[in-house]
């Protein structure tokens, strides 16, 4: 916010919000802590949007050391949390007295082998706001195979269910925020690929967005504190609900779309 208004405290808070999240790298296992108590371990696939902190912490300081963590903490994730398909994992284990690598759970997503949509969408532009700090194309191929699987999964209103390989147990639940957050990615995606490249994750972003103006939005309920509808924390919490993440990120693609040229991450 600071570089939004020069605001002099808004910058001291950025770097000390930037500090908490730097001291939470464990650097034998290259990876961002995600949680306290016994889950020193920990990490989840959230985290790769809150690394743009950091890029922003080397910039605004100078200090390189922002942004080695960030980078390597996107490597620990890249390897670990995204499979070849361009799914991902929402929690991965590590020994934090080691760095070995364990297991992966599940976490919000319907299981440790599917692919919880939101977690999909905050990787998808995770990775890509990496390369764009960075400009390493290995971020930018890891985005690009992560929005492609994310596509392909939508179903017919373009909106995803909260999990992206769910059983046969009828929780099909939608997820307003995964598709909010995803959209807005795209577009990010968007302005750094190849000019052959463009349209595909542009016309995706602007479907998405299309349905959720068209369909999830509180228009016609102005009682209603959200503006979008069907977000889901899970299969078993924050069910068909408003979600923060809906609202935020929607504002910020649509944003976009108007020539909004401002990043906030």
């Amino acid at each position: 916010m600071s570089c939004l208004t020069g605001d002099e405290d808004a910058l001291r808070r950025g770097i000390e919000a930037a500090n908490f999240l730097a001291a939470r790298y464990n650097p034998v296992g290259k990876f961002i802590r995600a949680w306290n108590e016994d889950k020193y371990g920990w990490v989840i696939i959230d985290c790769m949007l809150n690394i743009s902190l950091l890029f922003w912490a080397s910039k605004v300081t100078g200090d390189p050391r922002y942004k080695h963590i960030a980078i390597s903490h996107a490597e620990t994730t890249m390897q670990h949390g995204i499979r070849p398909d361009g799914s991902t994992k929402h929690i991965i284990s590590f020994d934090a007295e080691n760095g070995a690598y364990l297991e992966n759970f599940g976490g919000q997503g319907y299981s440790p082998e599917s692919s919880w949509s939101r977690g999909t969408a905050w990787g998808l532009y995770g990775f890509t706001n990496t390369y764009r700090h960075t400009g390493d194309e290995r971020f930018l191929d890891t985005a690009k195979r992560i929005a492609h699987y994310f596509i392909a999964g939508l179903p017919d209103d373009q909106v995803p269910y909260w999990d992206f390989r769910l059983g046969d147990d009828e929780r099909l639940f939608r997820d307003s925020s995964a598709a909010s957050i995803s959209a807005s990615g795209l577009l990010e995606l968007t302005e750094l690929v190849a000019p052959g490249e463009k349209s595909l994750y542009a016309n995706a972003a602007e479907r998405i967005l299309r349905s959720l103006t068209e369909n999830y939005a509180t228009w016609e309920q102005p009682e209603h504190e959200a503006i979008l509808l069907h977000g889901t924390g899970s299969g078993n919490s924050f069910i068909d609900v408003s979600l923060i993440y809906c609202d935020y990120y929607y504002v910020e693609a649509i944003a976009k779309l108007n020539g909004w040229k401002h990043r906030i991450f």
